[in-house]
């Protein structure tokens, strides 16, 4: 089976925290994610895996998405098929922003993005990549430190509460959105 490659962008307009808070939730939705589809018109099968990265730009968080097919090429199946799978996962987004607790905030220049070694890696906190330093591995590879005491901002204890801790830049702060646990999960 051929190996190819397809790049897209989402642009959300950004008026709200809420709509960069539902960005960063739809790019840790989709970041990782693999489908293996078959289609009957036209009829095809192939495999997808979904990598993802993040910008903002005068007004729009765009979701910069990198899908890694296996199978025939057909550049409109695949764009087609990722605009299916982004608007369930916008919707899914967009009611988990409903049940978000917003649990603090911090001025920007009060915390500093620090790479952090693997076993400190926290995956449920959803960092937008743009603040990553250079050598971090995103979405994972660093946190964020305040710059008074050097202390993790958020807290572990605060992860622990939530199903993710989302960082939301928003009008120079940094807002923190707690999404509620998975109800599977304890």
């Amino acid at each position: 089976m051929e190996k190819w490659e397809e790049a897209m962008a989402l642009d959300i307009p950004l008026e709200e925290r809420e709509d960069v808070c539902q960005g960063l939730l739809v790019r840790d939705l989709l970041h990782g994610s693999s489908f293996d589809v078959e289609t009957d018109d036209p009829e095809a099968v192939f495999s997808v895996d979904f990598t993802c990265g993040d910008e903002t730009e005068e007004g729009v968080y765009r979701l910069l998405i990198i899908a890694e097919i296996e199978g025939t090429e057909d550049h409109e199946l695949v764009r087609s098929f990722t605009e299916e799978v982004l608007s369930e996962y916008l919707e899914e987004a967009a009611s988990i922003v409903d049940l978000v607790e917003w649990i603090g905030e911090v001025a920007e220049d009060e915390v500093e993005c620090r790479v952090v070694p693997e076993d400190e890696e926290r995956w449920d906190l959803v960092v937008p990549d743009w603040m990553a330093p250079e050598d971090a591995e995103v979405p994972f590879g660093f946190r964020l430190f305040r710059t008074a005491d050097g202390k993790p901002w958020p807290p572990d204890a605060d992860l622990d509460r939530f199903g993710r801790v989302l960082v939301v830049p928003w009008q120079d702060r940094l807002h923190l959105a707690g999404t509620p646990m998975p109800e599977d999960e304890e």
